[in-house]
């Protein structure tokens, strides 16, 4: 009696089973086939774009190591030989010669001055900084305060080695300007002449601003000078002296 629970199938029923089975199998390789396509596809443009990416960045490096200089010792790398210190800033000795040369009288730093030396911006701003109307300042030939000179007049000082009088407030600004003309060098591309580039210089200005003495009413002397190549000390006189001076 057959039954319908037979532990085994017949061969004709392994047959169709088999059929069916590979029916399955090549439609499911049929399903799965775009898939492997797109997944070697990603690989192979990612393994591309490795290679790119290597080649370019071992091109790179063989470029940089050509176009560095050399560090062999025996064969230094070439400088441009200059004895000349890179803080000059001379304007002959006449006023004739400093305008052949371009220079203009310069207030915050009382000299005639040439571009590479000046921070005209700043001047300008120094210039409207002053207690006066405008912001003008005050300057005086005498060291009494009682004879006003004008701006032209002191520039003409320059060719003749003449100085004018000027309050320590004028002298603090400068100072305090100064120190805006060293931060912006790098981006004015400008040079501090020597005459104030030192740390004489620094310290001085350091003592006026943090003692500045009986008031900013005293009266002091400053050159006018056509060659600010050299620190000039006569412009930055003792606090002592500073403390000496009349009171207006």
């Amino acid at each position: 009696m057959e039954s319908d629970r037979a532990p085994f199938l017949s061969m004709e029923e392994k047959a169709e089973s088999s059929m069916e089975g590979d029916s399955n199998v090549h439609q499911t390789q049929r399903q799965r086939h775009p898939r492997y396509i797109l997944f070697y596809a990603l690989i192979y443009l990612m393994a591309s774009w490795g290679c790119i990416s290597l080649f370019y960045h071992a091109y790179q490096l063989l470029s940089t190591s050509k176009s560095a200089p050399s560090l062999d010792p025996e064969k230094p790398p070439k400088t441009v030989p200059t004895s000349d210190p890179l803080n000059i800033c001379n304007c002959g000795t006449t006023i004739q010669e400093a305008l052949s040369l371009n220079c203009v009288y310069d207030s915050l730093s009382a000299a005639w001055l040439p571009p590479y030396c000046r921070d005209d911006e700043l001047t300008a701003q120094f210039e409207r900084a002053g207690p006066g109307p405008n912001g003008t300042w005050n300057f005086f030939y005498d060291e009494n305060g009682t004879m006003p000179i004008p701006k032209a007049e002191i520039a003409a000082l320059g060719e003749a080695g003449g100085s004018f009088w000027a309050s320590e407030e004028w002298h603090a600004a400068h100072c305090l300007f100064y120190w805006q003309k060293y931060y912006r060098m790098r981006e004015t591309g400008v040079v501090i002449e020597a005459r104030f580039d030192s740390l004489h210089h620094v310290k001085h200005c350091t003592q006026l601003i943090m003692d500045p003495g009986p008031g900013y009413f005293v009266l002091i002397e400053v050159p006018v000078v056509m060659n600010s190549s050299t620190e000039y000390d006569e412009l930055h006189l003792s606090h002592t002296d500073l403390l000496c001076r009349k009171v207006v």
